[in-house]
């Protein structure tokens, strides 16, 4: 339930009642009009899911809409990659999905025991990411480092971007306030969602290119979005 800000009357009346009283205990017909007042103000709101359902509808999204974009897109990725590659890389990518559900859903209902701190989820998946790829993957630049790279940063910015937008309006069915935390959760989500397609489309699988075009700017694209939710913050604060 939650007070309806457009009963005007109720909080005159009840600062008139409150200044009325001394300390003697109240009669039962006015703690009947008190309660009749409170109820009148307060409208029912529809109850969140449970956490864990909240974490399995965002991982819900996160794998139709990855799915979808692989099959849709180029899958030069699919031919140039191990078999130990695709493996490691698909667990890492979707174990990040996972990590960022679970801060995404915490964040939406306010006090809640947040169950990992995000900074925990940054560097678990951070490390996930960049240890994958420099473990996996050969250390060959290629001399058109910047012409084959900023295709893939400007695609994964393409998805990430109508991606973060879609886990909002999940996400706004909850009591969401403006903070870094909130944008680094949210972007981080649609990030890995980007990163995954891209992964199995990219033709150019060698470790500096993967570090720089694509996890590189998945971390730019994370620490923007926290700097935008900060900013919101203290603009709404003000």
């Amino acid at each position: 339930m939650q007070d309806n800000p457009r009963d005007a009357d109720l909080e005159p009346k009840l600062e008139t009642w409150a200044a009325s009283q001394s300390d003697a205990e109240l009669r039962p017909e006015i703690q009947t009009k008190v309660r009749g007042l409170l109820m009148l103000s307060l409208t029912p709101v529809k109850p969140l899911p449970s956490q864990s359902r909240l974490v399995l509808a965002f991982l819900a999204v996160f794998a139709a809409c990855a799915a979808g974009l692989i099959a849709l897109m180029d899958k030069a990725g699919f031919h140039l990659m191990t078999g130990a590659q695709m493996g490691w890389m698909a667990g890492i990518l979707a174990s990040g999905g996972i990590l960022f559900s679970l801060a995404l859903a915490g964040r939406m209902v306010p006090g809640s025991r947040q169950g990992l701190p995000l900074s925990l989820v940054l560097a678990l998946s951070g490390i996930g990411v960049i240890g994958g790829i420099a473990l996996f993957f050969p250390w060959q630049a290629s001399h058109a480092f910047v012409s084959e790279g900023w295709p893939c940063a400007a695609m994964e910015l393409m998805i990430a971007v109508p991606a973060t937008v879609i886990f909002w309006l999940l996400a706004r069915r909850g009591a969401l306030f403006a903070s870094a935390g909130l944008g680094a959760v949210l972007t981080g989500l649609a990030a890995f969602l980007a990163l995954t397609p891209l992964q199995f489309q990219c033709m150019f699988q060698q470790a500096p290119h993967l570090l720089v075009w694509h996890a590189g700017t998945a971390a730019v694209l994370i620490g923007l979005s926290a700097l935008i939710g900060e900013l919101l913050r203290h603009r709404w604060m003000s």
